[in-house]
């Protein structure tokens, strides 16, 4: 029987079950609260009034980290460990602390396609094929970075710029005139 469902298919549902799960989560917390108005309980309306935020929250969460993910037929695998994110590939790979990093861009190569281009303070630029097996991770990774615009970041995982498409920058440190 697991053989029923192709895995395409298979992969495709998987990708989408966070938001239909917030979104069955809202709905049945708005049946509730619809529940408790006409029957006039107090309990259930407050029920659905608390858990309605909750559903729509975890559909939204999902919604975006849906966008994310693509197909993990590229090369090499991400893992993402305590603000370290570790690319590892058979032709290099390499890691980057998360407080360490200055710039986060887009771009194309020759060998790899497009890539995510993670460049830190005092170590190597790391490159990162977009469809990497765990790239996944780096939504929840690179939306943690100070003044991350997640929108941008879902644009340009969908669709690659021909040039160097800078998403995110660290902010100047601050230095003492002494």
């Amino acid at each position: 029987m697991s053989g029923f469902i192709r895995p395409e298919m298979r992969r495709r549902l998987a990708r989408w079950a966070e938001p239909a799960f917030g979104l069955a989560a809202a709905l049945f917390a708005a049946r509730l609260l619809w529940r408790g108005y006409v029957l006039q309980d107090w309990m259930l309306e407050i029920l659905g009034i608390l858990l309605l935020p909750v559903g729509l929250g975890v559909f939204w969460a999902g919604f975006r980290r849906a966008q994310f993910k693509g197909a993990s037929t590229g090369p090499g695998v991400v893992e993402v460990d305590e603000r370290q994110i570790t690319y590892l590939s058979a032709n290099g790979g390499g890691s980057v602390e998360m407080a360490e990093m200055t710039r986060l861009e887009i771009r194309r190569t020759i060998e790899w396609g497009a890539v995510w281009v993670l460049k830190q303070r005092g170590a190597p630029t790391l490159f990162i094929p977009i469809d990497a097996a765990g790239g996944e991770k780096l939504f929840d990774a690179l939306t943690a970075l100070p003044g991350m615009d997640t929108s941008a970041l879902i644009a340009a995982r969908r669709s690659p710029p021909e040039t160097r498409n800078v998403i995110w920058r660290a902010s100047a440190p601050f230095r003492a005139l002494t």
